[in-house]
């Protein structure tokens, strides 16, 4: 039973569907302030942070050759349309008229927190966890845009820390470093931009 919990809370918090629920939350919450009012740049938001990297899921198990590579060619596949979608997203920015200051931080937060993340685990052997990467830095952010009111969210990464401890994804050391990652980087994005 614990081991099912823990399955369906990764599954759900996996880093495309957090940036997915944060944009529209941005977005519901003051979509002048976080979007100029324009349903576009929330669409841009979803494509690139949301449906590129969700696809790297898509696209390894329908491929019979990097399906048998199992759960490690699916990371890695996930890691690299992450970072593609995330440079592309990054791009999108630069030919946008008005993109808004929350815009700017998440979008670079997402992609120095992965770059740096695909670094620590290519260079150095270690697998940070992308799991935690991914929602503690987006709920600072989003905390930082939105007031306390969404304060309670940062209960969801010890959850999501638990699960991934519990399906023996990840150790603690992984999951610490992971967030650590994108806490400090989006943090110093946020006082940068």
């Amino acid at each position: 039973m614990k081991e099912t919990v823990a399955y369906i809370i990764s599954a759900i918090f996996i880093v495309p569907i957090v940036a997915l629920m944060v944009f529209l939350i941005m977005w519901y919450d003051n979509s002048t302030a976080n979007f100029n009012d324009n349903i576009y740049y929330l669409v841009n938001s979803i494509i690139f942070f949301t449906v590129i990297p969700t696809s790297a899921y898509i696209v390894v198990r329908s491929n019979p050759n990097l399906k048998i590579g199992g759960r490690n060619i699916e990371r890695k596949m996930a890691f690299i349309f992450a970072l593609i979608g995330y440079i592309l997203g990054n791009l999108s920015l630069l030919i946008m008229k008005r993109p808004t200051k929350p815009m700017i931080i998440f979008y670079l937060s997402y992609l120095i927190s992965a770059t740096i993340l695909a670094i620590i685990n290519k260079f150095f052997n270690f697998k940070a966890s992308g799991h935690a990467c991914g929602i503690t830095g987006p709920i600072l952010a989003l905390n930082f845009f939105t007031g306390p009111k969404m304060i309670w969210m940062f209960l969801l990464v010890p959850l999501v820390i638990w699960s991934r401890v519990v399906l023996k994804r990840h150790d603690m050391k992984q999951l610490i470093v992971g967030a650590a990652v994108s806490f400090f980087s989006t943090l110093l994005i946020i006082f940068a931009v």
